[in-house]
């Protein structure tokens, strides 16, 4: 019990930091941690703001996005994360956020430069874009998400069309570090764009 606490008080740290720095507004995006040695997850209540977010509005959920306790539900994308938890044995967090220039770059559909020496390092492969055409990823686009991962199991993250980006980590504060990359490469790519257009 105290581990799960813990757990979930890193978690709330991470959504506070992500609220601060622009990452997420309002009451969309999400963010979860694996439960170590467990096929469960903790994953951001439906409906709750990455501001609001605290240790009573995180829900405890199996892979399939059913509350494993409490009446409290997961976030729409506790499917997706599920998925992805199911698959990727390595991934011990997730961050998923509507980050504005994150969220610009997918408009493009290509596939996210490495706009800097660090991003090439660190995200550890391409950074392509899904166009679900939906608020929530809907499960018949899991296949061609998780197919990604088949070239390039350790892949950081993947963007979404209008929706923003999707970070993975080894933990919590990996999984914001990567999220924060992401964006800071799209708004340099973004940036660099427009310059060469000047």
């Amino acid at each position: 019990m105290g581990d799960l606490l813990e757990l979930k008080r890193r978690l709330v740290d991470v959504a506070a930091v992500c609220y601060r720095r622009g990452l997420q507004v309002g009451d969309g995006g999400n963010l979860s941690a694996r439960v170590p040695g467990q096929d469960l997850m903790v994953i951001k209540g439906s409906g709750t703001s990455f501001a609001d977010c605290s240790v009573q509005t995180l829900v405890l959920s199996d892979f399939a996005g059913d509350p494993a306790g409490g009446d409290d539900r997961p976030s729409k994308e506790s499917l997706l994360h599920g998925a992805l938890y199911g698959r990727l044995t390595w991934v011990q967090a997730i961050v998923h956020c509507h980050s504005p220039w994150a969220t610009s770059w997918a408009s493009t559909m290509q596939p996210l430069p490495f706009a800097t020496y660090h991003s090439a390092m660190k995200l550890r492969g391409e950074v392509k874009v899904f166009d679900t055409d939906s608020y929530a990823v809907p499960p018949s686009f899991f296949p061609q998400i998780l197919a990604l991962f088949d070239s390039c199991p350790e892949l950081a993250a993947f963007l979404l069309k209008g929706h923003g980006l999707v970070a993975l980590g080894r933990d919590i504060k990996e999984a914001l570090q990567m999220a924060e990359l992401v964006e800071e490469t799209a708004q340099i790519a973004v940036l660099g764009r427009l310059l060469a257009k000047a």
